[in-house]
């Protein structure tokens, strides 16, 4: 569809960073709580279209035709998962700062992105801001609850976001970064499930993070969510965070490698549990050398480890060769 001269003229502030796949139920909401910002500053709206197949190609595209001077819609020429379509959206953000939106998510604050820019404009230090963020559940009879109401402190760096577990406190609908610390992006990042907790690390290489307690955003939980398809007990899902993690470590010039080997520990614990290894016993092994290696010497779970996962196939194989033997006698 062609763009409006107008839009290409255009040099604005903020990148709306839209990510949307298979959205059609929430997709007009999530669009149109972004054209109701009030700002000072001019922003764009950068619409990643995963190759939709439900209808929310055509809202999209409606959207683009209403407002050409604001709105581009970009997308492959096939479905090709999530952090491919953000580097696409990423591609053609023009902004000195990127506010993240996920087409099921809405915000609720008219003034988010003023405030954010405020913000950041005001102090160059910081890569990355973030506010609380409402979480609600759709299709579920549960109470929505805020994401952040227990936060002991407003200013936050790199260290507090490497942990023995996966920490995650920042809701990618309230997110606002720094272009510049986060583009271009790192060649692995196409390959990882996560988009956000990386994005936040790798941009925390660069400044602080701030966090303002207005609730500007609502983040949706439902069965068709992103983070409903993460499994604790699948190999696929397990061997993707080792990845990111490990790169993580790596693109922090191991400067957390301690710390970093931990997590990476705990990951490697859940893949020796993983129902694609429930009964592989030899590759198993070698996983749990590779957990002994990262947790040494703070190993306090090798005896039910090689009990659960070690020894089996030791005696497995005894009692097989035995009754070889005895058939082979007799």
């Amino acid at each position: 569809m062609e763009i409006n001269p107008t839009f290409a003229v255009m040099r604005p502030l903020v990148s709306v960073h839209l990510l949307t796949y298979n959205h059609a139920k929430f997709f007009r909401q999530s669009v149109e709580s972004v054209l109701a910002q009030q700002t000072t500053f001019d922003f764009e709206i950068i619409i990643g279209d995963d190759c939709s197949t439900d209808g929310t190609s055509q809202i999209a595209d409606e959207y683009q035709a209403r407002f050409p001077e604001k709105i581009k819609v970009v997308r492959g020429e096939k479905n090709g998962g999530p952090q491919p379509n953000s580097i696409r959206i990423l591609e053609n953000c023009r902004g000195k700062y990127m506010s993240a939106l996920e087409g099921d998510d809405y915000w609720i604050d008219p003034f988010k992105l003023q405030k954010q820019a405020d913000f950041m404009e005001a102090n160059p230090e910081f890569a990355v801001c973030f506010t609380n963020c409402r979480v609600e559940y759709f299709d579920e009879k549960q109470p929505a609850y805020l994401l952040n109401q227990n936060l002991n402190k407003d200013v936050f760096t790199i260290d507090d976001l490497i942990a023995d577990h996966e920490v995650w406190f920042m809701g990618t609908a309230s997110l606002f970064f720094r272009f510049d610390a986060i583009f271009p992006t790192r060649p692995w990042f196409p390959k990882v499930k996560s988009g956000d907790i990386p994005m936040i690390m790798l941009a925390a290489r660069f400044g602080k993070i701030k966090f303002l307690p207005d609730v500007t955003a609502a983040y949706r939980r439902h069965a068709a969510g992103a983070s409903n398809s993460d499994h604790k007990d699948d190999a696929v899902f397990l061997e993707n965070r080792i990845l990111m993690y490990s790169n993580l470590d790596k693109d922090t010039d191991y400067k957390f490698h301690d710390r970093f080997k931990r997590n990476l520990g705990g990951w490697y614990y859940l893949l020796i549990n993983s129902k694609q290894y429930k009964e592989r016993y030899w590759a198993k092994l070698s996983l749990v050398i590779k957990y002994f290696s990262l947790m040494f010497p703070k190993v306090t779970n090798a005896k039910i480890l090689l009990r659960d996962h070690v020894i089996p196939v030791w005696l497995l194989n005894i009692k097989r060769t035995i009754k070889r033997l005895l058939g082979f006698a007799g």
